[in-house]
């Protein structure tokens, strides 16, 4: 039998009252933070929904609020301020001496090819004012638009400025009101013989254009249109005749250095780009300053190459770009008819770049043994908000490759027919497995589709066929098709060297197919699993074709060699061929091709890291300069005899060609 003591019963009952009790309150606690934790991410997740598509509040550029605001409204509100800086003007307050002279800077450069000399960029503006506080983890993602409810995220508005004539604007208005004072510097006369001039020091007053170039980026950016104060300054020279004359003592060994070169990467095209700066150029530039040890050297003109860099910016600059995509409904092969890729926006950094072509000769300086011949570009890059991978379900995500060619100096219509046919292969879907051919998608080349006619060598002859200039879209898919790892299952060369499809390096033929329907085509099969598509770019400035082969990525890898001349074939003397096809009195001649035998290697890199080398060899015959001359149909044969037109050799693949027409008494060239 338990016996209980019932003195101790209500100690008994009281813990057991006290544990309820606490597990109430516990129960409780936990309950009061579900909930609260519940309505903070709700709360938060309903308020991310809210702004979707719109700029958080809290977000400011200058003064102004820029929270609520969709994209159209940005756009509109930017385009407003830039219509008022167009017509207002940047208005300087300029001072000398105590006194006060307003100028006017149209910031509209008048003349055929008018440009903005700074604008303030919308696009950039959205992408920063709508990315902020939706990057980082999900936390921050989550909680920082709340935060900039209490804590208001500044931004600058970003100004796209022309320095070149912004600076020449500047000057041409401001150099009025001072003189011209400068350290002591050097003029080279002879860059051989490393003759001089040392062009002696003066003293006064000066504007530092750069520093108000900074200061109008600075004003726009926080969206201030009002007077912009600046003042001339005191030149007092640090640098005198003595350290002109120290430094020119080390001039022949620092001109001896030779030509310095520049060069860039795209990183989305893969293009190369490079520029030379020879001594006959730079040593306009120099200028004498003291270095870290207080010694008289060379420099470049930081204002100088800056100009000069600032005028590469056109190369390099790209904005971000949000993804789209869309597929055409009803089309055979589903086209996609609306596609923008995402892209990394590109900046060139002119000062980092200049900082490091700055290095690069001081050491020039110092009879160094090693000297840096070439300067790679500094570029910035900022990510879009939208990946191409985000808006399509055909695992298509990123560039597989890239290829290009020039057609510049081309004849009127080779230039239509070309963006013809650009324009139809644009937004080309390759299925997994299949087999991509340039005709289908490109052709049929007729009139009824959209070609024009373009004079053409065909064997012997120079005559007019629709189509002319296809092998430009031919050569251009070949370039791509090997730069991608693609397996290319047809390609033809030209039968003769056609200086369009010259590589781009060193000038050799050899990369070039030739498109003639239906015979010869450019072809590739898509191994990729994937779909491939494929965007066109037509540049009728840089006069460049750009094509791009866009997939999923698979570790494939594609390269070519810059193709060799194994031998050039003398094109012989010349042929005058009588004809009644050219009107009589007329001589219609063609230039003269060289023949070449050439090649090149193809390395294609598979997924599973197989390298594949391949050897393509092509033949160009020579072709003589050829005149079609015009002479009456009853000269062509004797009485009696059957005339026939001259004969006609094997087909060529057509391409337009320079000709001038003369009178047979005059003198007759060729281009």
């Amino acid at each position: 039998m338990v016996e209980i003591n019932l003195n101790n019963l209500p100690d008994m009952l009281g813990v057991e009252k006290k544990n309820k009790s606490w597990l109430k309150i516990t129960l409780a606690i936990f309950l009061t933070l579900f909930v609260v934790v519940g309505v903070v991410f709700g709360g938060a997740a309903w308020y991310v929904q809210l702004y979707q598509n719109k700029i958080y509040s809290g977000v400011y550029a200058g003064h102004y609020h820029l929270g609520k605001m969709t994209r159209d409204d940005l756009n509109n509100f930017i385009e407003t301020t830039n219509n008022r800086l167009a017509k207002e003007g940047l208005n300087l307050e300029a001072e000398v001496n105590g006194q006060k002279t307003a100028i006017k800077i149209n910031t509209v450069s008048l003349g055929e090819n008018s440009t903005e000399l700074v604008n303030l960029d919308s696009y950039t503006l959205w992408q920063n004012a709508y990315t902020a506080g939706r990057t980082g983890n999900w936390a921050v993602r989550l909680f920082s638009p709340w935060y900039f409810m209490f804590n208001n995220q500044d931004l600058l508005v970003p100004v796209k400025t022309d320095w070149v004539n912004l600076l020449e604007s500047l000057k041409y208005s401001l150099s009025k009101l001072v003189n011209a004072p400068r350290n002591a510097g050097v003029q080279i006369t002879n860059f051989v013989t490393a003759s001089y001039n040392v062009v002696p020091e003066s003293s006064g007053l000066v504007f530092k254009y750069e520093d108000i170039i900074s200061q109008i980026q600075n004003n726009l950016g926080e969206l201030y249109l009002g007077n912009i104060a600046i003042r001339a300054q005191q030149f007092d020279p640090t640098i005198k005749t003595t350290d002109v004359v120290k430094a020119a003592e080390n001039l022949p060994n620092f001109l001896s250095y030779g030509d310095i070169g520049l060069n860039y990467i795209d990183p989305q095209t893969k293009i190369r780009h490079d520029w030379n700066l020879p001594v006959s150029q730079y040593s306009a530039w120099l200028e004498v300053q003291p270095d870290e040890n207080n010694l008289p050297i060379f420099v470049l003109s930081h204002e100088k190459i800056k100009t000069y860099l600032e005028g590469l910016r056109y190369l390099v600059d790209k904005i971000p770009l949000d993804a789209k995509f869309s597929i055409a409904t009803g089309t055979a092969d589903g086209k996609v008819k609306e596609f923008q890729a995402s892209q990394t926006g590109l900046t060139l950094n002119v000062d980092k770049t200049l900082q490091n072509l700055s290095d690069a000769f001081k050491q020039r300086n110092y009879h160094s043994t090693e000297v840096i011949k070439t300067v790679s570009l500094v570029v910035d890059a900022a990510e879009p908000v939208v990946k191409t991978i985000d808006v399509n379900d055909l695992g298509i995500e990123d560039i597989i490759g890239a290829g290009y060619s020039t057609f510049k100096d081309s004849h009127n219509n080779r230039i239509k027919n070309i963006a013809h046919a650009v324009e139809r292969l644009n937004g080309t879907l390759i299925k997994p497995g299949e087999i991509f051919s340039a005709i289908k998608y490109a052709g049929p080349f007729t009139a009824e589709n959209g070609f024009l006619p373009e004079a053409v060598i065909k064997g012997t002859e120079i005559k007019n066929e629709i189509g002319g200039g296809m092998c430009q879209i031919g050569t251009t898919l070949f370039r791509m098709a090997m730069n991608s790892g693609m397996n290319i299952t047809q390609r033809q060369n030209h039968s003769l060297v056609v200086g369009y499809y010259s590589d781009p390096v060193n000038g050799n033929p050899g990369t070039d197919a030739a498109l003639y329907e239906p015979m010869l085509d450019l072809k590739f099969v898509n191994d990729t699993g994937s779909y491939l598509l494929l965007q066109t770019d037509i540049d009728y400035k840089k006069q460049q074709l750009t094509f791009t082969l866009w997939g999923k990525p698979d570790g494939r890898k594609g390269s070519y060699t810059h193709p060799l001349v194994k031998k050039w074939i003398p094109y012989g003397e010349q042929q005058d061929v009588k004809t009644d096809k050219v009107k009589p009195g007329v001589i219609k001649c063609q230039a003269p091709f060289k023949g070449a035998v050439a090649s090149f290697i193809y390395t294609r890199v598979t997924p599973s890291g197989e390298q594949i080398d391949r050897v393509f060899d092509s033949y160009y015959r020579p072709l003589p300069k050829i005149c079609m001359v015009g002479v009456d149909p009853a000269t062509l044969c004797k009485p009696g005899e059957t005339c026939e037109t001259p004969p006609v050799a094997n087909l060529d693949t057509l391409e337009p060609v320079p000709t001038i027409s003369s009178p047979i008494a005059g003198t007759t060239t060729t281009n």
